[in-house]
């Protein structure tokens, strides 16, 4: 079975729409989105109907938690915290109902579906190396967990005790894995085309695909919306 795990879409209208399109020429069996559909970009309403339509699962990310949960909102940079706020102003009630009824963590196939972290997924928590990886293994047992929130892609494996960072293909099914999967709508691993995941069960490969979007539009959509200039060139930087 192949899945399409993508994260992080950030009301990046043009990423998604080319991601989407990419994924219909594709056409894994699932598609499961790690959340986070919200904030940053200009366009969070078409972006979370696009979501809802198309995905099979949906998990809840913390910038979608914070537009009915405004505490979290309060531990936000500048910039994410005016977002933040921008999206409450401009948010569609509905697509905030659907917001509450998504879960923290989603388990399938062996295989689980994670925003931030393994460990206390509500908290958000991030796992950016392999110290930190090392402490989540033991929070699920299934083979493989998909991971988002840092929007850096990064795949860690568990032979035993050992944690290493290892390169996309196949991967051992004897071993086990942490999979970030990057970001579609806001890419920060200085590489400004977008990402998302493929995994394929049965010959249990992972592969990372990178595509150019229209990065002009977008950010042109940003100022616009009169959000921080900084969202908009941080885009053609990938940061």
């Amino acid at each position: 079975m192949i899945y399409a795990v993508i994260s992080d879409i950030h009301a990046n209208l043009e990423a998604l729409e080319v991601c989407l399109s990419e994924l219909e020429k594709i056409k894994p069996e699932r598609l499961i989105c790690l959340g986070d559909l919200v904030d940053y970009c200009a366009q969070p309403n078409e972006v979370v109907e696009l979501i809802k339509n198309r995905c099979d699962v949906v998990i809840l990310g913390n910038h979608d938690e914070a537009q009915f949960n405004h505490q979290l909102a309060e531990g936000f940079s500048e910039s994410a915290y005016i977002s933040s706020v921008n999206t409450r102003n401009v948010i569609n009630p509905n697509h905030l109902d659907y917001f509450k009824t998504l879960s923290y963590t989603h388990s399938e196939n062996d295989l689980l579906f994670v925003h931030g972290s393994p460990y206390l997924p509500e908290e958000y928590d991030y796992v950016l190396n392999t110290r930190e990886a090392g402490l989540n293994f033991n929070s699920f047992s299934e083979k493989v967990c998909f991971i988002g929130h840092s929007h850096r892609p990064v795949i860690y494996e568990k032979n035993d005790d050992k944690i290493t960072i290892c390169e996309q293909g196949s991967i051992n099914p004897e071993f086990k894995y942490i999979i970030n999967v990057g970001s579609v709508g806001q890419p920060r691993d200085s590489n400004p085309k977008l990402a998302f995941g493929l995994f394929d069960t049965d010959k249990f490969e992972f592969h990372l695909i990178r595509l150019d979007y229209n990065i002009e539009a977008a950010s042109q959509k940003i100022i616009r919306e009169g959000l921080p200039a900084s969202l908009a060139q941080r885009l053609f930087l990938g940061i």
